[in-house]
């Protein structure tokens, strides 16, 4: 399968369908080498402006990156809309369209399926990955989380998706030495590695460490345990389909108030791509 993205504020975005992205991972899978994938978000990309090895993983590295969160979808969207070639009305207009296109997003989201094809969230994406390995005899690790976060994440795949074998976990504890972590991996001869370090601790670390693990695939998930374990709930379908799933985060946590400022700061810097194009 050839690969097709667009980019986003410098960062490569695979055009994909849920669908296709399922099928680039089994053909990853397959496949005798070592491969990341990653999960950029709105906040993800804020970040890699301004930490050159962070993208570097992202656009170099990372063998798909999948759209998670509909801001993503939005800014794609945004950026391919028919340019104003008068500088004046362009500078007028723009704005006007810009928060006009932000209002409008939980109202029509579908229609900013384009470029990009799906919204594709690693809380949802773990269990295509769990089907896949079921079905194929693959064993997956989940490195991360809390303390006992990875070993109820891995109680949940295992309950609700038949014959899924969870080769090990180990919880995502920086202090313990590297090596351990990766004796741990060889030692269970697991196929894909999750890591849910956040980003880009994750990215980081898949980068450093993938090749000397026992794993084909590693993919980082950010918070996906605490989802999968069902400690955080995830917000009402409703609300994930309109793409308003980071207010309810925002309410069950409040301490995220700080990361939520990520937002407005990337809609301010698609505006600022659009009006230099």
């Amino acid at each position: 399968m050839s690969r097709k993205f667009f980019e986003v504020l410098d960062i490569k975005i695979d055009i994909l369908s849920f669908e296709e992205a399922e099928d680039r991972l089994a053909d990853l899978a397959e496949k005798d080498q070592k491969s990341i994938i990653c999960t950029p978000n709105t906040e993800f990309i804020v970040k890699a402006q301004h930490d050159d090895e962070f993208k570097r993983i992202l656009n170099q590295k990372s063998k798909m990156n999948l759209p998670d969160s509909f801001g993503v979808l939005w800014a794609a969207r945004f950026l391919t809309l028919k340019n104003i070639h008068n500088k004046f009305w362009r500078a007028f207009l723009l704005p006007f369209i810009w928060l006009i296109s932000i209002i409008l997003l939980p109202f029509c989201s579908k229609k900013y399926k384009l470029p990009l094809k799906d919204k594709i969230s690693g809380s949802d994406f773990i269990w295509s990955i769990a089907r896949y390995a079921s079905k194929n005899n693959k064993r997956l690790f989940l490195f991360g989380g809390a303390p006992t976060v990875a070993e109820r994440a891995a109680l949940k795949l295992q309950t609700d998706i038949y014959d899924l074998r969870v080769a090990g976990v180990f919880p995502g504890d920086m202090t313990i030495p590297t090596a351990k972590i990766i004796e741990a991996i060889n030692r269970s001869k697991a196929d894909i590695l999750l890591v849910c370090l956040g980003s880009p601790l994750q990215e980081k670390w898949l980068d450093e460490n993938l090749a000397k693990t026992c794993c084909n695939i590693g993919i980082g998930l950010g918070g996906t345990f605490d989802f999968t374990a069902q400690i955080v709930p995830r917000a009402p379908i409703w609300m994930q389909s309109v793409g308003l799933e980071w207010l309810f985060r925002l309410i069950v946590q409040p301490k995220r108030i700080l990361r939520q400022l990520s937002l407005p700061k990337f809609a301010y810097l698609v505006l600022k791509e659009k009006l230099q194009q």
